[in-house]
């Protein structure tokens, strides 16, 4: 096996591991160094469990000891108990290209964010849950300061927001904020269809019309389906629109809903009628023939009554919720 491939199927851990130990060995990092969870955190952009991992292995091979209180020394005969508190760059100033950037850390954006804007977007009907940021940074092997930088921005977009006891909360949704999402959706929605048509494929647009035909020829319609056929129409192809503000703006009226489709699919497992549901993929092919024909102005105004009939269909189920199931929630959001 190469080093490059045996290198790439490396966990974080051992990559930390990796990295500390040709660094101490060839003595960029110098003997009495204290070496802190919190500090390979924060250089490496990691979360503290690999790097406690790495400390660890690298204490069973001597090249560390625990040393009184937190943290680790780099030991030497000649040194003693003497001890360096200073940042890690600040005496290796390589360590972080040694390093390289994680994967998580270069493209937390894309990979992890939207994976926790969901499950925050999914649970905003339920109530009113706390988000842990440590257990969210250890979860998805990040450093602390990702999992705020995370949550900011899920603050700027109005999904959750910060008390005074410094922790993150998200919910309840009001039926008043969800009617003001969708007074948003189907005034912007229509001229964001007008912009983004210029921009979408052709080809693109008769798959999706041919998915959603081939949904609505069935009578089983599990949630993760619906949320697609969703997401293709209102995401995929209205928000390719130009303007960005108004994209900003629809995406976040538009995910807490989206995922309402969820809400649905639990609610007829429990005896409840998932009425709706085959008129709104009645419209959403009638609105793909006429792109796909190329009448935007007639896609666009029966996109917005498609938007006012979509909040009619959702409302009846948020009068009377089910309960959100223990094994939907994330390790890091637990309720309130």
């Amino acid at each position: 096996m190469t080093q490059t491939s045996t290198r790439s199927s490396e966990t974080l851990s051992e990559r930390i591991y990796r990295v500390l130990k040709s660094r101490i060995v060839a003595g960029h990092l110098v003997p009495g160094l204290v070496i802190k969870e919190a500090d390979i955190s924060e250089t490496m952009g990691v979360g503290r469990t690999p790097a406690r991992t790495a400390l660890l292995k690298l204490a069973r091979e001597s090249l560390v000891v625990k040393r009184q209180g937190r943290g680790f020394r780099i030991p030497s005969p000649r040194s003693g108990s003497l001890e360096i508190r200073r940042p890690l760059l600040e005496v290796d100033a390589a360590l972080r290209d040694e390093f390289g950037p994680p994967a998580l850390l270069r493209d937390w954006r894309h990979t992890v964010f939207p994976v926790v804007e969901r499950a925050v977007a999914s649970c905003l009907i339920f109530g009113r849950f706390q988000i842990n940021q440590t257990v969210l940074a250890e979860h998805f092997g990040v450093s602390r300061t990702i999992a705020h930088e995370i949550l900011v921005n899920l603050e700027r977009v109005g999904f959750v927001h910060q008390e005074g006891n410094s922790r993150w909360y998200c919910g309840q949704l009001s039926l008043d904020e969800l009617k003001e999402m969708y007074e948003l959706r189907w005034t912007l929605e229509p001229v964001a269809l007008r912009q983004a048509v210029r921009a979408v494929d052709i080809g693109r647009l008769v798959e999706i019309r041919d998915r959603t035909r081939e949904l609505a020829a069935q009578s089983d319609w599990s949630a993760e389906t619906l949320n697609d056929i969703e997401a293709a129409l209102h995401v995929d192809t209205v928000l390719s629109c130009t303007n960005r503000r108004m994209s900003s703006v629809l995406r976040y009226c538009q995910l807490p809903i989206i995922v309402t489709y969820g809400t649905v699919a639990r609610s007829a497992a429990n005896g409840r009628l998932p009425t709706g549901i085959p008129e709104t993929l009645a419209e959403h092919i009638l609105i793909l023939d006429q792109l796909c024909a190329g009448a935007v102005d007639e896609a666009a105004e029966a996109l917005g009554r498609h938007i006012r009939h979509g909040f009619e269909f959702v409302l009846p189920h948020f009068t009377d919720l089910p309960a959100l199931p223990g094994d939907k929630l994330p390790p890091y959001i637990t309720p309130v």
